[in-house]
């Protein structure tokens, strides 16, 4: 052994209780980092409708943490710190965080895929609460036409009787106005619908979508 090999090897053993404590601190976070992912991943694909809101905090916080996803570096690190703090100690101690490092790394390994495969879910999912949000003012448009379409009226004279047709006509050349913005966003949703990640909840939009529009031009 060369004088710089036996130095460095000294260092280590001087310095093993500081070392193996920097070693436990990053390994800890490597498993806080996975746990908190496994968590993060629960509530994107949580069973629940959020509003569009609670939906984007999820996803901006599971994004956040699948930055540095390969975690090439702090796996390297833990490898070769281990290797060489384990050198001078007993075959047991040897064994039993070999055995630790390893289900780390396989644990890591497995969530990889799963990550990825959550990382489109969400931008589909994401798709689907904006489509949502973006109905809103269709539906609240939609909704004034059909009270004004139902509404009922008594017409005292002829004058008041025009004065009622020309509104209804009024309420049916928005609706012929509207009519091609409702289409594309029905087909907007049905063409979201054929994404085998779309959640449920985006069926009940489209669907409620069309029958409010239907519904409104027959009353009208």
């Amino acid at each position: 052994m060369t004088a710089q090999a036996s130095d460095k090897m000294t260092f280590w053993q001087e310095n093993y209780a500081f070392i193996k404590e920097v070693y436990d601190t990053r390994y800890s976070k490597m498993v806080e980092w996975m746990d908190n992912v496994e968590m993060a991943i629960a509530k994107v694909c949580a069973s629940k409708v959020y509003t569009s809101a609670e939906f984007k905090r999820e996803k901006d916080n599971f994004q956040s943490l699948c930055k540095n996803l390969e975690r090439a570096e702090t796996k390297k690190w833990l490898t070769e710190t281990l290797d060489t703090l384990m050198k001078d100690r007993a075959a047991d101690e040897q064994k039993s965080e070999s055995t630790k490092l390893k289900a780390v790394m396989e644990r890591h390994k497995t969530l990889i895929p799963k990550i990825q495969e959550t990382l489109v879910k969400t931008e589909c999912y994401w798709k689907c609460y904006s489509y949502g949000d973006d109905l809103i003012p269709s539906f609240e448009f939609i909704d004034d036409l059909r009270n004004r379409s139902v509404k009922e009226l008594s017409s005292a004279n002829s004058e008041q009787t025009e004065e009622h047709i020309e509104k209804q006509d009024k309420v049916l050349n928005q609706l012929e106005n509207k009519r091609k913005m409702v289409m594309d966003f029905i087909s907007k949703g049905e063409k979201l619908m054929e994404d085998p990640n779309c959640p449920k909840f985006l069926e009940g939009h489209v669907k409620k979508l069309r029958e409010a529009w239907d519904d409104t031009q027959e009353k009208a």
